[in-house]
C-alpha cells in the first residue's frame, strides 16, 4: 500500500491495465536508466505472475535506433571540427591555429551547434550578419515584436562605424560559423558518423536513415520527461497525433497550477502549448501538506554535511532502507558521505568519480611528469615529481631504492634527476619516466603502466582495479583516434601539451558504478538520478544558493538576446529545470531534511537555497531550523605535556655531563639549545634529549632559517681574507661589487647546486631571496663603514669556544661543556666585540633583565640571550673581560647595536654597567642549567603561546 502514491507504481498499474499481455511489444522510454529497475519491480509486484518485459530505453538509446550511423565521440568531433576550421582559415589566407589553442573554442562551438540542432534553429540565420534594422525586418518577417527587439538590441552594438578588436574577432568568427557547421556535419557523414544533436534533428526533419524504426513496437511510452527540445516536441506531438505514443508526466498541482512557479514551466508548456496529453490528471496538491516535516540544517562546511549523516540516520527505520534516500545536490559531497556511512548500507547510483581516486592521482602524476619532460630539456625531471613518484601508494618499488632516492633529495639537496637514472629503479619507473616521442607511443606506455600497477599490487582494492580497467578502455579509444589522425594527416599542429590535456580531460570525466543490489539499501544519488523516483524520507545535501539552482552558464558564442530570438536555451530554463528536480522530490516524502553549508568561503556563499525560503513562504508545512555546533574537545587547553627526568630521559640527559675528560665528542649545550630551554623546556627535551629533528627544506625551498644561514655565509666570505688586518671604509666600498656573486655562491651552497654555475636556472623566488640577502649585506656593510677602521679577529670559529661550567646536580658538583659558534669577533677602538647577525624581527631593547628569561609574556628576548651567551663563552675560553656584545639587527640599525632598556631615556649599556649586566647573566645561566639537570624539575610546556607560533614541534603539542 505504501507504494501506491509513488509515480512509477501508478505508471506500472496503468500500463498493465492498458496493455495487459501486449506489454512485451511496448517500448518504455526514460531520461535515464535508474527508473527502469523500479518500474520492472512494480510491474512484477502488481502482476503477481511472470510476464514478458516491455522494451526499456533511455531517450538517447531510443533515438539512436533511428540511424545506421555511429555517434561520433567528443574527441572525433573535435578533430573533424579542428580540420575544417583550419581549412576555412587557409581559404581566407590566414595562419592555422594549433590544436591546443583551438580546443577550448571547439568545446564552445560544438555546444552551440548541438543546441542549434536540438532546437531546430537555422544556423545561417542564427549567425547572419545584418547591417541595418530594415534588413533585420526583411530577413526575419515571421519574428514576433519581442523577438525583433531582442535582435535589434544585439545588432545595435555593431552598427557603429568603428568596432573594437573584440567585436571584429567576434564578427570574423560569426562569418565562419554557417560554413563551418555545414562542413562539420558533412565530414562526419562522410565517415558514417553523426552527432547526437544532429541525430535528433534528422529524425525531426524526416531525414532518418531508418524511417520505420518505430514499426517493431505496438506503442511507445515516454515516462517522466520535463524540459523538451524543439526536436523532441515536434516528434512527440507527431507520434501522439499518429497514435503511436503516450506520456506520463510527473507533476503536482502545487507548481503546475501556479503560473508563477518556475518548477511547472516545462510541464505546462508540454501540455498547454505543445499539446501533449498526460495520462495522469494533475489536480492534487501533495506538497502543501501540513503533515510534511521539514528540518533545515546549517552545517559548518562541506565535509561537515557528510559527517552529519551519522546523526541524521540514527533514528531511521532500518527495516525499510529503500524507503529513504540521500540526494546530493552537490555531487562532490559523495566522498564525505562514503567516509561517514558504511558502504554495505548504501546503494550508490552515481558511480565513484575517477578524479577523486588514488588511481587518478597516479595518472595525474604520469601526466605531470610527461608534460615536464616534453616542455623541458627532454633528459631530466625535477625532484618534486620524483618525490611524488616514490611516495605514491600505488607505486611498488624496493624500499632500499625508495630510501636512497629520498635521501638524495632531502640530505643531498638533489634538485633534478636524469631520466636514464630513474628508469633503472623498476619496471614502473621505466614507463613513467619514458621520454615523450609521439601521442600513440605515450598512450601505449600509459596503458602499460596502469596494467603493470594492477598486476604488481597484490592488495589492490577491487574499486581501484575497476578504475584502472575503465581508464585503460578510455586510453584505447584515444589511441584509436590519435592513430587515425597520424595516418591521415599532418600532426605538426598537435603538440604534446594538447595530447596530455586531452588525456587528462578524458580521464577526469570517468566514473565507476558501485557493486550491490540496485533496489535495496539506502539510496544515494544526484538530482539527475532521482528523476521519476519517490521516497518516504529524504536527506538532501548541498542545499546552497548557487548549487541549487546552479548559476553557472555554459560558455557560448551565441549571445543571450539572439538565443531568445531563436528559442535557444537561456538561464531561466536552467532555473526551471532545477526547480522541477527539487519540487518533484517532495511529492511523496513525509520527512525531509535539507542540509546546506553555512560557511562563507571562495566556493560557497554560506546561504541556503532560495527553494527553502520559497517552501516556507508558500506552504503550511512544519519547518525546524538547526545549526550544527562545533564539537568541544574535553578538557582542551588544560592538558599539558610533562616529561619526568627518569629512566631513558635521565640517561640521555646525563650524556651532557662532563665526567670523562678522555671523551672527545661529548654533548655540549649550544646557544640555541640554551635559548630553546629558556623559551620552552619541552622544546629542549624534543630537540636535545629525544633527538627529534626539524624537517629539512627540500632542494628548492628557502625558509627563514635558510635566509639567515645564507647571510652568515655571505658575510663570512666577504671578510674571510681580511682576518687580522685593518678594515677601512674604502676597503669595504671597493669590495661591495662582489656581493651579487657571493650571494649566488651562498645560494648554491644552501641548495647544494653546482658552485661553478650557481646562478643557472634560478626561479623567481630564488632571485628575490638573492636580492634580499644582498640588501641585508649592504646594510651591515654600511654600518661597518660608519665604524671603520676596525680589525676582524675571527669568523665563525666552530671549535675554540667550549668552556666548562660547574653545576650543582642532585646535591653533587657536575660540569657541563658549552658551545658558542660566533658569527664574528672584531676589535674597535681597543674594544673586543662579539657580533651576532639577525635577520628576523629581533630588537635591542628589553623591559628589564628578569623579563629576558620570562616564559609568561612577550618580553622574552632570545636574540639578546644568545649574544650574551656568545660573549660569556668567549670570555671564559679566552680568559678576558670587557668584551662587548653587539647585535646586528639588519632590519634596523637606527638604535645602534648595543642593548638598552625599554624605559624613558633608555638605559644604554656602558663600561660601568656592562660588567654587572654580564654577572647577572652568568647567574641566570647557571640557574637555568641547574634546572635542566635537576631531576625534580620536569620538562614542561611554555605558558607563552606566542612562542609556539613558529615552533617545529607545535603539532605534537596540538597548539
Amino acid at each position: 500500500m505504501m507504494n501506491r502514491n509513488k509515480f512509477l507504481f501508478r505508471v506500472a498499474e496503468d500500463l498493465l491495465i492498458r496493455f495487459g499481455d501486449d506489454l512485451q511489444n511496448v517500448a518504455i522510454v526514460f531520461n535515464n536508466k535508474r527508473p527502469q529497475l523500479f518500474l520492472k519491480k512494480y510491474l512484477s509486484e502488481i502482476s503477481g505472475k511472470p510476464i514478458w518485459s516491455p522494451h526499456f530505453y533511455t531517450i538517447q538509446q531510443f533515438f539512436s535506433r533511428s540511424t545506421t550511423r555511429a555517434t561520433a565521440s567528443q574527441l572525433k568531433q573535435f578533430f573533424v571540427l579542428f580540420t575544417e576550421y583550419n581549412l576555412l582559415l587557409k581559404s581566407e589566407g590566414r595562419e592555422p591555429v594549433t590544436a591546443d589553442v583551438f580546443y577550448p573554442l571547439a568545446e564552445i562551438i560544438v555546444s552551440d551547434f548541438s543546441q542549434i540542432d536540438y532546437y531546430l534553429a537555422d544556423p545561417a540565420k542564427v549567425f547572419n550578419l545584418i547591417g541595418s534594422i530594415a534588413e533585420l525586418q526583411y530577413q526575419f518577417p515571421n519574428f514576433e515584436e519581442e523577438q525583433l527587439e531582442f535582435m535589434k538590441s544585439f545588432w545595435s552594438s555593431f552598427s557603429g562605424e568603428k568596432q573594437s578588436k573584440i567585436q571584429e574577432k567576434f564578427i570574423e568568427m560569426w562569418h565562419r560559423m554557417p560554413v563551418l557547421y555545414q562542413n562539420f556535419h558533412n565530414k562526419l557523414q562522410a565517415h558514417d558518423l553523426v552527432s547526437s544533436a544532429k541525430m535528433y534533428r534528422n529524425l525531426a526533419e524526416g531525414s532518418s536513415a531508418v524511417p520505420g524504426f518505430l514499426d517493431q513496437f505496438s506503442h511507445v511510452v515516454f515516462v517522466g520527461f520535463n524540459a523538451l527540445s524543439k526536436a523532441e516536441e515536434l516528434l512527440f506531438k507527431k507520434w501522439q497525433d499518429d497514435g503511436i505514443c503516450s506520456f506520463y508526466f510527473d507533476a503536482d498541482e502545487h507548481y503546475f497550477g501556479d503560473l508563477r512557479q518556475e518548477a511547472g514551466h516545462f510541464i505546462r508548456r508540454n501540455i498547454n502549448t505543445v499539446g501533449l496529453l498526460n495520462r495522469f490528471e494533475i489536480s492534487e496538491n501533495t506538497i502543501n501538506n501540513p503533515a510534511k516535516d521539514f528540518t533545515i540544517v546549517q552545517a559548518l562546511g562541506n565535509i561537515a554535511q557528510g559527517k552529519l549523516l551519522s546523526n541524521l540516520l540514527s533514528n531511521v527505520d532500518d527495516e525499510k532502507p529503500d524507503s529513504r534516500a540521500i540526494i546530493l545536490a552537490d555531487e562532490s559531497l559523495l566522498l564525505p558521505v562514503l567516509q561517514t556511512v558504511s558502504d554495505d548500507s548504501l546503494n550508490i547510483t552515481m558511480g565513484y568519480p575517477f578524479e577523486q581516486s588514488a588511481v587518478f592521482g597516479l595518472c595525474d602524476l604520469w601526466l605531470g611528469i610527461q608534460e615536464e619532460i616534453a616542455a623541458g630539456d627532454q633528459f631530466s625531471v625535477s625532484y618534486n615529481r620524483v618525490l611524488s613518484f616514490i611516495l605514491n601508494p600505488l607505486v611498488n618499488i624496493d624500499d632500499i631504492q625508495r630510501a636512497r632516492v629520498h635521501q638524495e633529495i632531502v640530505e643531498g639537496k638533489k634538485a633534478r634527476f636524469d631520466l636514464a637514472e630513474l628508469q633503472k629503479i623498476s619496471k614502473v619507473s621505466a614507463l613513467i619516466f619514458s621520454p615523450y616521442k609521439n601521442p600513440s607511443d605515450s598512450i601505449r606506455n600509459f596503458g602499460s603502466l596502469l596494467l603493470l600497477v594492477s598486476e604488481e599490487l597484490e592488495n589492490l582494492r577491487k574499486l581501484d582495479s575497476l578504475l584502472i580497467t575503465e581508464a585503460v578502455k578510455t586510453l584505447n579509444l584515444l589511441l584509436d583516434s590519435f592513430e587515425e589522425i597520424e595516418q591521415n594527416g599532418d600532426f605538426s599542429a598537435m603538440g604534446s601539451k594538447f595530447v596530455f590535456r586531452t588525456i587528462r580531460r578524458a580521464l577526469a570525466g570517468l566514473s565507476v558504478p558501485f557493486d550491490g543490489e540496485p533496489l535495496s539499501g539506502l539510496q544515494v544519488m544526484g538530482l539527475l538520478e532521482s528523476r521519476c523516483l519517490d521516497f518516504d524520507e529524504l536527506i538532501v545535501l548541498g542545499m546552497n544558493e548557487g548549487v541549487l539552482p546552479k548559476v553557472s552558464i555554459t560558455p557560448s558564442f551565441i549571445p543571450d538576446n539572439v538565443r531568445r530570438a531563436f528559442g535557444l536555451p537561456v538561464l531561466e530554463n536552467q532555473n526551471s529545470i532545477f526547480s522541477y528536480f527539487f519540487y518533484r522530490l517532495l511529492h511523496c516524502a513525509n520527512k525531509v531534511t535539507l542540509v546546506y553549508n553555512g560557511i562563507t568561503d571562495e566556493k560557497s556563499t554560506g546561504e541556503e537555497s532560495r527553494f527553502i525560503k520559497q517552501l516556507e513562504f508558500e506552504t503550511n508545512c512544519k519547518f525546524r531550523h538547526l545549526i550544527q555546533q562545533n564539537q568541544p574537545v574535553e578538557n582542551y587547553g588544560e592538558q599539558r605535556i610533562i616529561v619526568e627526568k627518569i629512566g631513558f630521559v635521565r640517561e640521555r640527559l646525563e650524556k651532557y655531563l662532563h665526567r670523562n675528560p678522555e671523551v672527545k665528542y661529548e654533548k655540549k649545550i649550544s646557544a640555541t639549545a640554551f635559548t630553546d630551554y629558556v623559551s620552552c623546556p619541552l622544546k629542549f627535551f624534543f630537540s636535545r634529549v629525544a633527538g627529534l629533528k626539524e624537517p629539512k627544506d627540500l632542494p628548492d625551498q628557502i625558509g627563514a632559517n635558510l635566509v639567515g644561514t645564507m647571510l652568515h655565509t655571505v658575510m663570512e666570505s666577504f671578510y674571510r681574507t681580511s682576518v687580522g688586518i685593518e678594515i677601512s671604509a674604502d676597503f669595504i666600498m671597493q669590495r661591495q661589487h662582489e656581493l651579487p656573486a657571493l650571494c649566488a655562491d651562498a645560494l648554491a651552497l644552501a641548495l647544494n647546486t653546482d658552485p661553478k654555475n650557481p646562478i643557472k636556472k634560478q626561479d623567481a623566488l630564488q632571485q628575490i631571496v638573492l636580492k634580499v640577502i644582498e640588501q641585508y649585506a649592504l646594510k651591515i656593510l654600511k654600518h661597518d663603514r660608519s665604524l671603520a677602521p676596525f680589525h676582524i679577529i675571527e669568523l665563525e670559529n666552530r671549535e675554540s669556544y667550549t668552556p666548562l661550567v660547574k653545576l650543582q646536580v642532585s646535591g653533587g658538583e657536575e660540569s657541563v661543556r658549552l658551545l658558542g659558534i660566533i658569527d664574528r669577533v672584531d676589535s674597535h677602538h681597543g674594544k673586543i666585540r662579539i657580533v651576532d647577525y639577525k635577520t628576523g624581527k629581533d630588537q635591542l631593547k628589553y623591559k628589564d633583565f628578569d623579563s629576558l628569561f620570562s616564559d609568561e609574556g612577550k618580553d622574552q628576548n632570545k636574540a639578546l640571550i644568545q649574544t650574551l651567551f656568545y660573549t660569556y663563552v668567549y670570555e671564559k675560553s679566552k680568559g678576558v673581560k670587557n668584551v662587548e656584545p653587539h647585535l646586528y639587527t639588519v632590519n634596523d640599525f637606527k638604535g645602534g647595536t648595543l642593548f638598552s632598556e625599554k624605559r624613558k631615556g633608555g638605559l644604554q649599556l656602558s663600561d660601568q654597567n656592562l660588567d654587572f649586566f654580564k654577572e647577572q647573566f652568568e647567574l641566570k645561566l647557571i640557574e637555568k642549567l641547574n634546572e635542566v639537570f635537576d631531576v625534580n624539575i620536569p620538562f614542561v610546556q611554555t605558558k607563552n603561546l606566542d612562542t609556539c607560533k613558529y615552533c617545529q614541534f607545535k603539532k605534537i603539542c596540538q597548539r
